[in-house]
């Protein structure tokens, strides 16, 4: 294959992936069953604890790259093209993305079979739903309206390359393999600071002991040569 047609056939694969792609209000309607399912899941009453903890992290992570996705492409598309009334409409939703947050950062520090798994994500099932109710009910319209089919089509393909691209970021593999770049400790294999810590006195302590030794030969040569001399 010569040059041109690698160039072509890529220029076939970006725009196929474009036209595949859903239009971003047709995304983000998506988003929201597929959460709404894991709800059901999570917090029905024969789910056992440890598969209700599976999947309340696979809710937390879809909820963190879904916002991300809103907060960094949607929202500031629509406060682009809208005006006072869009603008409102995107800060409030950024405020409710927030209160979300924080309840997920505190789900995501429960350790154990804490007993307030149940209460918090029912209590963030409800903040979703509040949400997604405006969302879908107003924000939807204004989006239609202000953004136009042809934009939130392009839109769409980008948000999907966006989520595609954050849900590999917010693995936790992804994220182990994130720290022990940044040279965490506890990230990188082999052990934590302490065990390397605990070899560095371990080293620190053979280097005394051969120099215990050291001094003591030297004492036994020097009492030998007195008893050589006497």
């Amino acid at each position: 294959m010569n040059i041109k047609d690698t160039v072509n056939q890529a220029i076939r694969k970006v725009r196929g992936g474009q036209e595949d792609a859903p239009d971003a209000l047709t995304l983000i309607r998506s988003d929201h069953r597929e959460v709404e399912a894991l709800f059901a899941k999570a917090l029905a009453d024969d789910t056992p604890a440890a598969q209700r903890r599976t999947i309340t992290a696979k809710i937390t992570q879809a909820l963190t790259v879904h916002a991300q996705m809103e907060e960094a492409l949607f929202y500031p598309a629509l406060r682009k093209a809208g005006g006072t009334k869009e603008r409102d409409s995107v800060l409030e939703a950024a405020e409710e993305h927030g209160v979300v947050k924080d309840l997920i950062a505190k789900i995501e520090a429960l350790r154990g079979r804490d007993e307030t798994l149940v209460a918090k994500v029912t209590v963030l099932k409800e903040l979703v739903q509040h949400h997604v109710k405006e969302e879908e009910s107003e924000i939807f319209g204004e989006a239609r309206d202000k953004i136009g089919q042809a934009r939130l089509k392009t839109l769409g393909a980008e948000m999907q390359r966006f989520k595609q691209s954050a849900l590999r970021g917010t693995t936790p593999k992804a994220r182990a393999e994130a720290a022990a770049e940044r040279g965490t400790p506890s990230a990188k294999p082999g052990g934590s600071a302490r065990a390397g810590g605990a070899k560095k006195r371990t080293g620190t302590a053979k280097k005394s002991t051969g120099g215990a030794a050291k001094r003591k030969g030297g004492a036994k040569g020097t009492t030998a040569r007195k008893r050589s001399r006497g």
